[in-house]
């Protein structure tokens, strides 16, 4: 048995894990330059971060945006017209009832609840919607392990575990123009995001992050006798991300989990030209790991004094580990048996994901896959489609068990479609999944120890030696304990060379 010294094991804690909800309202009046509303298109609430922070009493502090869209029609025109508003929203969360956290890693998603859109009159819309936060705040917490006094027997189980998890996020905001070539641009009809990773180095404390974020948009060209838009066209820019983010104590030896995510999006297209100005909001996020070996005290005896000591369950992360999977998924969307002749542009969103462990191996993402499309039917006249549906996929994983903890991020890449010979629409929706797993063992780890010295243990000076019979199952110090001895002493007497080996027969005990 090893001598225990003074040492922690690090354990990510999830301190807090929920969602905050805000009502979106608006009631709004047409311009005087807008046509009537004859047909609503679609009504669309898209919520985005503009910022947030955590205070040092574990209160999180959100400012939130959602942009909505409403698309209408006017009586006698095949020309989309457009309403874009701003609903601008502050939070606070407060993460503390579930543990106070240092410096707690969060993890924002935003999505829609519901919306609900009416004309009141040709003039005028009622809005009403809801959107949500889902809200995870990850701490690494330091388990100190007690210092033992001297003169005890200690048993310890070597445990390979992460050491303390290193995190640094930076924010950025990133302005671009861009230039579509069009005319002029009358609106945004919808807008997706697609950020990706190319590059990550680690060099003196430091981690150096370059990505690139995919812009895709489909917006209506301009038409000045209208002030709608009779035609759309599709843009797509690649703009790049880079960060150096402070680490101290990193080096290569380190397992790496980078990051590249956007909180916020905001296009603002110029009506008298074909450029586009971008303002994106991006978090850059570098998580770093070390495989340790940690000596765990599991057992404690002491040969001359009764001791007491108290333990607690530790949930110990081991084997970190990245599953990136490629997934695509088929939905069919009918367009009010209305014939489709063109389709402008497809889109996807899933909502609600949940990914969880099946004992046999495998990883089963779950949620609610909403499919939108833009287009024309066979008399011209412009139509939205939309659906929503659950999928279920299956994603293979080795070394997966019910006590794997799973941390995933899942984005839809691309969504494609095709016209089917009953005038439908067939989508494929191309799903990227990425999940950091570790291994959870649970481990009986002493928090405290007493020796009783007013309780010694009775003694006898009559031999000093003993004899007893065993089993295949009993070990070396099982059998110490047992009998008051050491477990060196035990396996000097009987030429054990294995303390953990099972022993039988007949065993020498010596007296100490």
């Amino acid at each position: 048995m090893e001598e225990i010294t003074r040492s922690a094991v690090h354990i990510d804690e999830t301190v807090f894990d929920g969602q905050s909800e805000q009502g979106v309202e608006l009631d709004y009046v047409l311009p005087d330059y807008c046509p009537d509303i004859f047909k609503i298109l679609s009504c669309t609430l898209t919520p985005k971060i503009v910022s947030y922070s955590v205070s040092g009493d574990c209160k999180l502090n959100i400012d939130g945006v959602v942009y909505i869209k409403v698309l209408y029609l006017a009586e006698n025109s095949t020309d989309v017209f457009c309403i874009d508003q701003r609903y601008t929203y502050s939070k606070t969360v407060d993460m503390s009832r579930k543990g106070a956290a240092v410096s707690p890693v969060v993890s924002l998603q935003m999505k829609t609840d519901y919306c609900n859109c009416r004309a009141v009159s040709p003039r005028r819309i009622d809005v009403r919607g809801a959107v949500s936060c889902r809200i995870k705040a990850v701490s690494s917490v330091g388990y100190a392990l007690p210092e033992m006094p001297d003169g005890l027997q200690i048993r310890t189980r070597e445990i390979g575990c992460c050491g303390e998890t290193l995190c640094a996020d930076k924010q950025l905001i990133v302005r671009e123009e861009i230039e579509t070539g069009a005319s002029g641009i009358a609106f945004i009809l919808q807008c997706d995001t697609v950020p990706k990773i190319t590059d990550l180095r680690v060099i003196a404390d430091k981690a150096v992050l370059k990505g690139t974020v995919t812009i895709n948009a489909l917006y209506g060209v301009f038409n000045p006798e209208t002030n709608g838009s009779s035609e759309t066209e599709k843009m797509s820019a690649d703009i790049p991300v880079s960060a150096i983010l402070d680490i101290n104590g990193i080096t290569d030896a380190h397992k790496t989990f980078p990051e590249i995510g956007v909180m916020n999006c905001e296009l603002i297209p110029k009506s008298d030209s074909g450029i586009i100005s971008c303002e994106l909001l991006v978090e850059c996020r570098v998580r770093a790991q070390l495989e340790e070996t940690a000596q765990i005290p599991t057992d404690i005896y002491s040969t001359d004094y009764e001791t007491e000591f108290t333990a607690n369950l530790l949930k110990i992360s081991t084997d970190p580990r990245t599953v990136t999977q490629n997934l695509s998924v088929r939905t069919e969307l009918t367009t009010d048996k209305e014939d489709v002749r063109t389709v402008w542009d497809v889109s996807s969103e899933l909502k609600n994901p949940v990914c969880r462990p099946k004992p046999d191996g495998e990883l089963v993402l779950t949620g609610q896959l909403y499919c939108r499309a833009f287009g024309t039917n066979t008399d011209g006249v412009p139509f939205c489609a939309e659906k929503q549906e659950a999928v279920e996929q299956v994603i293979p994983a080795a070394n997966v068990t019910e006590d794997t903890m799973i941390d995933f991020n899942v984005m839809v890449t691309d969504t494609g479609f095709s016209i089917k010979s009953d005038g439908g629409l067939e989508l494929s929706t191309a799903l990227e999944f990425t999940a950091i797993l570790h291994n959870s063992k649970p481990v009986e780890a002493i928090s405290a120890v007493t020796v009783r010295e007013d309780k010694p243990k009775d003694k006898s000076d009559e031999f000093a030696l003993r004899i007893c019979y065993t089993d295949d199952s009993s070990d070396c110090w099982s059998i110490a304990k047992r009998y008051n001895t050491t477990v060196k002493a035990l396996m000097e007497e009987n030429e054990i060379e294995d303390c953990d080996a099972p022993l039988s027969g007949m065993i020498l005990i010596p007296t100490v």
